[in-house]
């Protein structure tokens, strides 16, 4: 599963935890859970380990990291009475679910069944698949989605900011911006188009 369609179903955990607490605060938070696994294991394993492991379904995507968080979670609810390492994992049980870790039974019970094992990758694999990514629409109506569902709850913040940006140059300045962005991501979507 690609990380902004993860972030989309973090999104709509979030939602739910956030009608259940009251507090939108967890929305960001399940976001953040359900593309961390991504994050963190694909960096990780294709450029720092790429020499041993070269894979990026290594730690995070693991029920050991995912129990830690919750263990981290029920710590702070007990002190606290927050639920935002909740959320996160919430998200992380929800990308480790959409990914089907439990057809990877090694890396998913790491460290318990053995040791992860070396996988043989393409040396540019990591910078391919992001650009391959970057190339999928689905990804962009995620992408828009999640924007737009932000809007919508954030509405009254996303008013006061607009507010600020009122002045002229400034507003200029970040259409500028957002034409450059839009320019980049078609020059990277035609690229990879055969």
């Amino acid at each position: 599963m690609y990380l902004l369609a993860h972030a989309m179903v973090g999104l709509l955990i979030g939602v739910v935890l956030a009608a259940i607490v009251g507090d939108r605060r967890v929305l960001a938070l399940a976001v953040l859970g359900a593309v961390l696994p991504d994050l963190i294991d694909k960096p990780l394993g294709h450029i720092v380990l790429a020499g041993t492991l070269d894979y990026g379904r290594i730690y995070f995507h693991g029920l050991t990291i995912l129990f830690l968080v919750v263990i981290a979670g029920l710590i702070l609810y007990y002190y606290r009475r927050r639920i935002d390492l909740f959320a996160v994992a919430a998200g992380m049980a929800s990308h480790q679910f959409f990914d089907g870790m439990w057809r990877h039974p090694v890396e998913w019970f790491w460290p318990f069944l053995g040791p992860l094992q070396s996988h043989g990758y393409p040396e540019d694999y990591f910078w391919e698949s992001v650009l391959r990514e970057l190339a999928q629409p689905s990804e962009w109506l995620f992408f828009l989605l999640i924007a737009g569902l932000f809007a919508c709850i954030y509405r009254r913040e996303l008013a006061a900011a607009l507010t600020w940006l009122i002045n002229p140059s400034l507003r200029m300045a970040l259409v500028a911006a957002l034409g450059l962005a839009v320019l980049a991501a078609l020059t990277v979507g035609l690229r990879l188009l055969p």
